[in-house]
């Protein structure tokens, strides 16, 4: 609920000034150092570097997709209290084509691409298991699936951002009437679309393996990573001086949600082990057989622990939900542990044995360059936050 005190006085709109950061010298430095690196990695070692440039892909492009769900959300169920909030989202999401970018050496014919989908190799052609799903897996419809994601989320995203922008200068309630309308057929899609690159891509380091539960775990990711992300996004802009509107009861608002998505993640994850161990069919079951040999094993139970466990019984307290800097904390470990999920997910595929490779770090840290550095030439194009929001008046004064 919020309340309307006369004395209400709406922010000015507040730009971000990329030459005044000095991250932004940082992470072009970065990326250029890293992209080099990165060619004599796939030099040396293309196999590693595949897999290594799909984990640090993939980690971002789940925040990516994710903030799509959060700003269209927004809009579906006329929120008020996140409006200052959102354009960190509309933001992130603006960075889908530069993912595709990055995307792009897994589309090269006969490289990258089979190592880690390995149902495109040739060498796989006379299987009789693949035989069977070819109407499903052959390259010509996998490539025009992947074409389609990033249209999707692409143009979506920069459809959300441009009117959400428009309406800053004409601050007419137009923009979010239709933005609201469109909003419910846009959260179909982006279920629909999330699930099957969930199993176009993730769940195709083993196109042998099934499981029903799947699209809704990889929503789970998603959401979950974004939230955290937006949170530590909006702590690091507070930190230089923007976003002062936000205050205890917004944080509040997003402790709630962030407590509920890492339940939510629980519950999927523990319901797709528990249906796939009590079912026990051997295409279900090749998964967590692969995922739990070895060392691989220690890193189930930090998940267990580090993903759930943790989280929930820290942000139980709502003194903690109502910190930023508590907030911050538990955002940014829970980001930590996307990455360890990530990893666990991704890596058995390429060494059976647990073995961090330095293509690991420099993807990431190129990956993560490239994006921050994209990110805040974006958000300098816009006042940090939708300055003439209709909503804006009841987000200043919501109360919990």
């Amino acid at each position: 609920m919020s309340a309307h005190p006369h004395s209400i006085h709406l922010p000015p709109p507040e730009r971000l000034v990329p030459s005044s950061t000095p991250l932004t010298a940082l992470f072009a430095g970065l990326s250029v150092v890293g992209i080099i690196l990165s060619i004599v990695g796939a030099a040396v070692n293309h196999v590693q570097f595949a897999y290594s440039w799909f984990f640090a892909f993939y980690f971002f492009f789940t925040i990516a997709i994710g903030s799509f769900f959060w700003v269209t959300l927004h809009y579906a169920c006329d929120s008020d209290w996140t409006v200052l909030a959102r354009r960190t989202w509309e933001n992130i999401l603006a960075l889908i084509p530069v993912l595709f970018l990055i995307f792009l050496p897994f589309c090269w014919p006969g490289f990258l691409g089979e190592v880690l989908w390995k149902w495109l190799s040739p060498a796989h052609a006379a299987d009789p298991e693949l035989i069977k799903r070819n109407m499903w897996l052959n390259s010509e419809f996998f490539y025009m699936r992947v074409l389609l994601y990033f249209l999707y989320f692409g143009i979506a995203g920069f459809y959300y951002r441009r009117h959400s922008v428009e309406q800053d200068k004409d601050g007419s309630p137009v923009h979010s009437r239709l933005m609201h309308d469109h909003s419910y057929l846009a959260l179909v899609l982006f279920g629909l679309l999330e699930t099957f690159l969930g199993f176009d891509w993730f769940m195709g380091l083993d196109w042998r393996w099934a499981s029903s539960l799947f699209g809704v775990y990889n929503f789970g990711v998603c959401a979950q990573a974004s939230l955290a992300a937006g949170i530590v996004l909006i702590a690091i802009l507070r930190s230089g001086g923007y976003l002062q509107a936000m205050n205890s009861e917004h944080f509040y608002l997003m402790g709630k949600l962030l407590f509920g998505f890492t339940i939510f993640w629980s519950y999927v994850a523990f319901g797709q082990y528990l249906l796939i161990w009590y079912a026990n069919i051997p295409e279900e079951t090749i998964f967590y057989n692969d995922h739990n040999r070895g060392h691989w094993y220690y890193l189930t139970y930090f998940l267990i622990v580090g993903k759930f466990m943790f989280p929930v019984i820290y942000l139980l307290a709502q003194d903690v939900k109502k910190s930023l800097s508590a907030l911050t904390f538990i955002s940014a470990w829970l980001l930590f542990m996307h990455g360890v999920e990530m990893y666990w997910f991704i890596m058995p595929y390429a060494h059976p044995t647990i073995g961090p490779s330095w293509q690991d770090f420099v993807a990431f840290v190129t990956v993560g360059s490239i994006l921050g550095y994209s990110y805040i030439r974006i958000a300098a194009t816009a006042p940090l936050f939708p300055t003439r929001d209709p909503r804006m008046l009841e987000c200043l004064t919501i109360t919990n």
